[in-house]
């Protein structure tokens, strides 16, 4: 009887100290996780990308050198002849000849380049204003990655025709913006535009 009681003490110290290792390294485990997620940058788009040494007098450009005013933004429904129906415009064209260099508007970070059958070549940028400038119906040459830091004025890429949704409109530069998740009027930010 004495030596089953010795062993069965046995068993239970074995299991009382794995229990107190186990408990151990799961309060380790919720420091540490608790540290990382407390301490990592946000990225999520609208989150701050903005470098602590970036100037923060940065100015608007135009996104062409040369162009003729297109359609303007218009979230009050107009007519698309491309596809026939009213509906929202949602940016503001900037048509030009095809292969017209398009710039940055605004610095920031390039937070992806994709290719729709919608909106054609699309590049955006989350703007270190907070601002989200999507850049659309682009040539598939573009000039930027994904997670590049740009700044106002630099090269993107090259005016196409790549939108179907307004193909009728011929090449131009389809520019949207969106602040706070709601879409906003490019024109109020450009310099040519009517805010500034």
């Amino acid at each position: 009887m004495k030596a089953y009681s010795k062993t069965k003490e046995k068993k239970n110290r074995k299991n009382l100290l794995a229990l107190i290792i186990g408990l151990t390294l799961i309060a380790c485990a919720i420091i540490i996780t608790l540290c990382v997620t407390l301490t990592r940058p946000t990225e999520e788009p609208g989150g701050n990308v903005i470098p602590s040494n970036t100037d923060q007098t940065q100015k608007y450009v135009m996104p062409l050198k040369e162009y003729e005013s297109g359609r303007e933004f218009s979230d009050k429904l107009v007519y698309n002849a491309t596809l026939n129906q009213w509906r929202t415009h949602n940016g503001v064209d900037f048509k030009a000849e095809k292969g017209s260099e398009v710039m940055a508007v605004f610095g920031g970070k390039v937070l992806g380049i994709e290719e729709t059958t919608l909106q054609g070549i699309v590049v955006s940028v989350e703007q270190t204003d907070g601002i989200i400038a999507y850049y659309m119906s682009l040539s598939s040459d573009v000039k930027v990655n994904v997670n590049d830091v740009i700044k106002a004025g630099q090269l993107i890429g090259y005016v196409d025709s790549t939108m179907a949704i307004e193909r009728k409109e011929g090449p131009h530069l389809h520019l949207e913006m969106k602040k706070g998740g709601e879409y906003v009027d490019p024109l109020e930010y450009l310099p040519d535009g009517s805010g500034k």
